[in-house]
C-alpha cells in the first residue's frame, strides 16, 4: 500500500513501519507497508515437490546474511515464534517544521517496543504484529505523541497448492509532513486514524502461481491549527478505499518468469472540498512484466504498467499514465548488493486545491558489508509530484547513509544522516536528520 502517514523521522528510526494490509502496491501511502521483522506476507503456497519455479534465493543481500552469535534469534513462546524488540533513538532536526525561511531545529527522542509473532504450526498459521512508539521533543512539545499499530492475521492451507489468508489492523498514527498530502503550515502533525481488512488466496501448480487479494480500508484526519491558533480542517480528507487484485505468473524457467496483473481501486471520500468538489474516484491498473534471478548475479521484478482513474467530478480530467515499476539488486560482490527501484502512482493530494496527484519515485543504493559486524548503507531518491487539476509540481530529493554495528546477538546499533529537499512554488524546503538507534533483543 502506498505512502505511510507516520512520524517525519520514523522510517529513518526504525527502518520499517507500523504494520501492513498487502503486497500489490497502492495509490495510498506506502508501496511496502510490512512492519520490520513481520512474518506475514499474505497467502504463501510452498512448492509440494520441494522445487519451486518461483524461489529467488540464489543471492544473498550484503545486509541479509545471518551470522549465529552475532545476530538475534527469535524466541519461542509455546507454539509460536517471536520476535520482540525495543528501539531507542536520540534524533536531531534541523527543520522540523519544513519552513523555507523560519527553520526551527530540534531534538527529539524515541521509543518504539514492538513483537512479531506466529505460529510454528506444519500447517496453518496464526499471527500477531504490534508496536508501540512515543516520541518526545525537548523544545516543540506540541510535535511530540505516542503512535501505535496492532495486526493480526492468519492463513488456512486448503490443500498442499492453494492456501487462503487474511488480517485485520488498526492503527493511530501522525502524518510525515514530508509525504505526498502532509500538512507543512501546522503547530502539529495531522493525527489519522486507519483500519482495515484485507483477504488473500493463492495457487502454485508447478509452473503458474495465481494470486488474488481483496482490501478495504478506512482513513479519519483529524483537524490540526496554524501558528497563530486557525483551524486546518481536514474532514475533507477522510475516505474509505476498496482494491481488488488479481495477478498470474508462469515460470519459464527456474530464472524468471512472466506475470500480468490486473487491479480495480475505489476510493470514496466523505466530505466535498471547502470548493465543493467530489473527490471520489475509480479506475483500473494493470501491470505486465517479468521476476527473475539471472546467473549475472541480477535478481528483481520490472513490469510496465496502464493506469486509468476516473474521477466523478464532471470538472476534474481523466488519468490515463503508462509507468514503470523496478526493484532490482545486482550482487557485485558476496559482500556487497546494488539496488534501483522506479515506480509511478496516483496518490491521494492532501489538499483542498487538488483531486489527486501523480508521484513517480526513482532511487538507487549500495549495501556494503564491512565486517560481519558492520553494515554500510547509502541511498539516493528522486520523486515527481504532479497535481491535478492545477499546475503545480513539487520535486523532491532524499539523500541517506548509515552504518550498523551488531555489538552481539543482542544489542546493534545504528547511526545514519539524511538530507531531503523540495523544490516546489508553494511548499519549498530542506531538512537535515542526524540518528543513532539502538535496539535491544532478548
Amino acid at each position: 500500500m502506498s505512502k505511510l502517514a507516520t512520524a517525519g523521522i520514523t522510517s529513518l528510526l526504525l527502518s520499517g513501519s507500523i504494520c501492513a494490509y498487502a503486497q500489490v502496491e497502492s495509490i495510498n501511502y506506502n508501496n511496502n507497508r510490512v512492519m520490520q521483522g513481520s512474518y506475514y506476507f499474505g497467502a504463501n503456497v510452498d512448492d509440494p515437490d520441494g522445487e519451486s519455479f518461483f524461489v529467488r534465493n540464489r543471492y544473498t543481500a550484503a545486509d541479509a546474511y545471518f551470522y549465529e552469535g552475532i545476530d538475534p534469534l527469535p524466541v519461542q513462546l509455546g507454539v509460536f515464534e517471536t520476535r520482540p524488540v525495543l528501539r531507542l533513538s536520540p534524533v536531531s532536526r534541523s527543520n522540523v517544521f519544513l519552513s523555507e525561511n523560519d527553520e526551527v531545529s530540534d531534538t527529539l527522542v524515541a521509543i518504539a517496543p514492538s513483537i512479531a509473532a506466529t505460529t510454528t504450526w506444519s500447517r496453518h498459521r496464526l499471527g500477531l504484529d504490534a508496536i508501540v512508539q512515543h516520541e518526545e521533543f525537548l523544545d516543540s512539545s506540541e510535535e511530540s505523541a505516542t503512535q501505535y499499530g496492532i495486526r493480526g492475521f492468519g492463513q488456512l492451507d486448503i490443500t498442499s497448492n492453494f492456501a487462503i489468508a487474511g488480517s485485520i489492523a488498526s492503527e493511530n498514527l501522525r502524518e510525515n509532513r514530508v509525504n505526498v498530502g502532509g500538512v507543512i503550515n501546522s503547530r502539529e502533525r495531522v493525527e489519522l486514524d486507519r483500519t482495515g481488512v484485507e483477504a488473500n488466496a493463492a495457487y502454485f501448480a508447478q509452473r503458474i502461481r495465481l494470486r488474488g487479494r481483496f482490501s478495504q480500508e478506512t482513513f479519519d484526519f483529524s483537524d490540526v491549527t496554524t501558528p497563530d491558533g486557525l483551524l486546518l480542517d481536514q474532514d475533507f480528507r477522510d475516505y474509505d478505499e476498496t482494491r481488488v487484485a488479481a495477478n498470474v505468473e508462469y515460470a519459464v524457467s527456474r530464472d524468471w518468469a512472466v506475470i500480468a496483473e490486473l487491479e480495480n481501486v475505489d476510493r470514496e471520500y466523505d466530505n466535498l472540498t471547502a470548493g465543493g468538489v467530489n473527490r471520489d474516484i475509480s479506475g483500473n491498473i494493470v501491470r505486465v512484466g517479468t521476476s527473475f534471478e539471472l546467473p549475472v548475479s541480477l535478481r528483481g521484478q520490472v513490469s510496465a504498467e496502464y493506469q486509468s482513474f476516473d474521477p466523478a467530478d464532471p470538472t476534474l480530467e481523466d488519468i490515463d499514465e503508462f509507468g514503470l515499476n523496478a526493484d532490482l539488486r545486482w550482487f557485485l560482490t558476496q559482500l556487497t548488493t546494488a539496488r534501483a527501484f522506479a515506480s509511478r502512482r496516483v496518490s491521494d493530494a492532501g489538499t483542498t486545491g487538488a483531486s489527486s496527484a501523480l508521484v513517480s519515485t526513482y532511487g538507487v543504493g549500495l549495501d556494503h558489508e564491512l565486517l560481519r559486524t558492520v553494515i554500510l548503507s547509502g541511498s539516493l531518491n528522486y520523486e515527481t509530484r504532479e497535481f491535478n487539476p492545477f499546475d503545480r509540481e513539487d520535486e523532491q530529493t532524499t539523500f541517506d547513509v548509515g552504518a550498523v554495528w551488531k555489538l552481539n546477538p543482542n544489542i546493534q546499533v545504528r547511526g545514519g544522516y539524511r538530507f531531503t529537499k523540495q523544490e516546489s512554488d508553494i511548499d519549498p524546503f530542506e531538512d537535515n536528520v542526524l540518528s543513532l538507534r539502538l535496539s535491544f533483543f532478548p
